[in-house]
């Protein structure tokens, strides 16, 4: 499982900054381009709509990661450690009830004739191309939910990456206010010579 956990990451954290990081640079370079030549990326529009798309898709694998998405735990407040534990199990197994029927409709359309038909207004781009990172993120998705159950039913933490964040953050909220409360250090004091003669 770490291993599975450990591919996981790296293919979340590499497509979801890498198409966002793809999208600022078609931006930048269009930009320059149209103020120092003149000249027009037509497609760079798309190309960046597309980019953020597909980067909206794979970051939220990324935020579901950390636990960062919306969420109510008014329930939660009012239940014992073993009453959370169950609402947990319930929430991911309707999350991953949602993600299945909703990733398995996303790879049914792209089968849809309209998908391999249609393309895109500029870079001629098949629909299916242009909405690939639907099913992608939803599939990510509900892997990553896999993983997270399979931790939940196992007793250990399930959102490793979140606990280690917000450790790393309080040791650095510790060692700050240390810092803040250690006095200055003295340097040595040089009366020089004849100093202690003129004080006698």
């Amino acid at each position: 499982m770490a291993a599975f956990d450990r591919v996981l990451t790296r293919v979340e954290n590499v497509l979801a900054a890498g198409s966002l990081g793809l999208a600022a640079l078609v931006a930048i370079v269009a930009v320059l381009l149209r103020t120092t030549t003149g000249q027009i990326l037509f497609w760079s529009e798309e190309a960046v709509i597309l980019l953020v798309i597909t980067s909206t898709f794979l970051g939220a694998v990324v935020t579901l990661r950390y636990d960062e998405h919306v969420n109510v735990d008014l329930v939660a407040l009012f239940l014992s450690e073993r009453g959370k534990r169950v609402l947990a199990l319930i929430g991911i197994a309707v999350t991953l009830v949602y993600l299945g029927i909703v990733g398995a409709f996303a790879w049914l359309v792209l089968a849809e004739p309209y998908a391999r038909l249609t393309l895109t207004p500029a870079l001629k781009l098949p629909l299916w191309l242009a909405t690939l990172p639907v099913p992608v993120g939803f599939t990510l998705m509900f892997l990553r939910a896999c993983e997270i159950a399979s931790r939940m039913l196992s007793g250990r933490d399930p959102y490793p990456a979140r606990t280690a964040e917000r450790e790393a953050e309080e040791a650095a909220e510790l060692e700050a206010e240390g810092a803040i409360g250690r006095p200055p250090d003295e340097g040595p004091t040089d009366d020089g010579p004849g100093r202690g003669e003129a004080g006698r």
